[in-house]
């Protein structure tokens, strides 16, 4: 027997001390519910859970961003009920003005009221907020610009590729009331249009053009490039077989002269005269050209009277038309339009980088609808308003139509972000949780080998002292 290195009492106290480490950690692991508590229980299990529990509360986060996007949509298109209901309201106006049982007086009872219902148009689009900012203003629609200040992107379709596109050549000709001649534009697309792009339809000032796909887009050209109109004289002479209507030329160019000095027309330099009329028979037309030495030029068109009669009948009496005009002092060449693809508002989506939804807005304003210059004091304007209405109305409910459909895709969202979020978090469970009853049984079992290391190190311990019997 030795009594210098007590070994038996030494292996007893390292059992204890690894019996006493377990329980102490197992005690951890019930206390804090983790199976993982550091990453040097489980390093690889601890990189992964780490990773997992990010990405679970980025869904979370994802999914908070989703609810209010879906609020924004509801804000927006609350606004535009009260929009379709108040376009409702001027269209039943715009019908009621066509009537010829109406006064003039009558009419301009309703101008009032649809000049009240413009405002209020506009204080809508202008005044709509969530969170602070601006709805229906524009803000949140997507953006295009060009290389001409005479020419800006009013809008195009979400199928339009984001690039640069390159219009060759425009020319316009405007008619008396300030509305472009949709089949007086001449235009030649770039090779960067999709082939089939056509001018669709021309409204004021804007020029709409589509294509395959539901490509489309509108440019809006600016009010300075429209000229007054003013009438011309028609003669009628002898063709042989009917009395024909011919331009008065000398009264032409006195008639430009005078228009010109009375409107103050910005652009049009003070020299510029008429020195040509281009007669178009198939059109049934007259282009009166202006010139000056500097090289302005200016086209204006006149429909030629409908009148003809046979030349053994009386000379009709002089007719007056109205030119219309014009083109720009050159046609507008190498126009660039730049499509950005931006400007919607981007919603979060995902956790990650990049997964957002762009929410588009369209600007709801009455430029945008072609309601500036509407009104109502006429038979004629009434239905005028009425197209007017109709396509606002049209418009409105395409921009309801889209906002309806981000939200059902923001709604089918935020079920996956669930789906996701239930199935990352059972997964990051099964690393970083532990299983209580598994845990329990562990600890239990190593709490009982502590007591007994324990007792078998105060038993080793007294072993030493047996050697006192023997020196006695």
């Amino acid at each position: 027997m030795k009594i210098s290195y007590n070994a038996p009492a030494m292996r007893a106290c390292n059992a204890l001390n690894a019996s006493d480490s377990k329980v102490s950690k197992s005690l951890q692991r019930l206390s804090s519910g983790l199976k993982v508590t550091a990453s040097k229980d489980n390093p690889s299990g601890y990189a992964i859970g780490r990773r997992m529990n990010t990405q679970i509360t980025g869904i979370g986060t994802a999914t908070q961003s989703s609810q209010n996007g879906i609020s924004v949509i509801e804000t927006a298109d609350g606004a535009l009920t009260e929009v379709h209901e108040m376009l409702q309201r001027m269209n039943e106006l715009a019908v009621k003005g066509e009537t010829g049982s109406l006064t003039t007086s009558d009419r301009m009872t309703l101008e009032q009221e649809v000049k009240q219902l413009k405002a209020e148009i506009t204080r809508i689009s202008t005044d709509t907020q969530f969170n602070g900012q601006t709805l229906l203003d524009g803000t949140f629609d997507l953006r295009g610009y060009t290389d001409n200040n005479m020419v800006k992107v009013d809008y195009y379709s979400d199928e339009v590729t984001a690039k640069e596109y390159t219009i060759n050549q425009l020319d316009v000709i405007y008619d008396a009331k300030g509305n472009i001649v949709k089949d007086a534009v001449t235009i030649n697309l770039g090779p960067e249009f999709p082939q089939g792009v056509e001018v669709f339809d021309t409204v004021k000032s804007k020029i709409t053009l589509k294509g395959p796909l539901d490509f489309e887009m509108t440019l809006e050209l600016s009010k300075e490039n429209m000229y007054p109109g003013f009438e011309v004289p028609y003669d009628f002479v002898d063709d042989g077989t009917n009395w024909v209507p011919k331009l008065n030329e000398d009264a032409v160019k006195a008639n430009f002269t005078e228009v010109l000095q009375d409107s103050g027309t910005t652009g049009v330099p003070s020299d510029a005269k008429v020195t040509s009329i281009v007669p178009n028979d198939a059109a049934g037309t007259d282009t009166i050209v202006v010139t000056n030495a500097a090289g302005f030029r200016l086209e204006y068109v006149c429909d030629r009277p409908k009148t003809t009669v046979p030349n053994t009948e009386a000379k009709p009496e002089q007719e007056n038309g109205t030119a219309y005009g014009g083109l720009l002092m050159k046609p507008i060449q190498n126009l660039k339009i730049d499509i950005t693809g931006i400007g919607s508002m981007d919603i979060q989506t995902g956790a990650n980088e990049g997964q957002q939804l762009g929410i588009r807005i369209p600007e709801i304003s009455l430029n945008r609808m072609n309601m500036e210059d509407m009104k109502m004091t006429t038979s004629d304007e009434c239905a005028d308003a009425n197209r007017t209405i109709k396509s606002a109305i049209l418009y409105v409910s395409d921009a309801r139509s889209r906002l309806g459909a981000y939200q059902n895709r923001l709604d089918h969202t935020i079920n996956n972000l669930a789906v996701s979020n239930e199935n990352m978090t059972a997964s990051y469970s099964r690393i970083m949780d532990v299983d209580m009853a598994d845990e329990m049984t562990e600890y239990t079992t190593e709490q009982v080998i502590s007591q007994a290391a324990v007792s078998m190190l105060a038993q080793a311990n007294e072993r030493p002292s047996q050697v006192l019997q023997l020196l006695q």
